[in-house]
């Protein structure tokens, strides 16, 4: 069964010839998947604050809800719309993996948070010693 979606990807960074590449690269990894990209339209950098956002977005078909989902875990994109089919009937064996895989990840990002701030309140510690001597 194929599937047509719409994917929006965004890059945010700085300079602007980085932003520029980054969604460069992105794309050329993209056309490398087992998809069929139908539209592509990639923005114009824009000056955000001290940054720069640059925007793809792709509408394509692929083959399977599998593969779009990979498509969305390895790419992470900010907006997903399935524009068909418009109903689905699939092994719950497919959702079943996908939401193992979702939480695999959040944990995972979870973990790296909670170590990322215990190491921020060590530092602290740390700082706030030395500067008082």
């Amino acid at each position: 069964m194929d599937i047509k979606s719409r994917i929006i990807i965004e890059i945010l960074g700085s300079p602007e010839e980085h932003v520029r590449k980054v969604i460069s690269d992105v794309m050329a990894e993209l056309e490398k998947r087992d998809i069929k990209i139908l539209n592509k339209d990639i923005s114009e950098p824009k000056k955000v604050e001290k940054f720069y956002s640059i925007f793809a977005e792709v509408e394509f078909k692929c083959k399977n809800l599998e593969r779009l989902l990979d498509i969305c875990f390895d790419f992470m994109p900010s907006v997903v719309e399935i524009i068909e089919p418009k109903e689905f009937k699939f092994d719950p064996k497919i959702l079943e993996d996908f939401l193992n895989d979702l939480l695999a990840r959040l944990h995972k990002q979870s973990m790296v948070m909670r170590n990322l701030h215990a190491e921020n309140v060590v530092m602290k510690k740390e700082f706030e010693r030395k500067t008082k001597n």
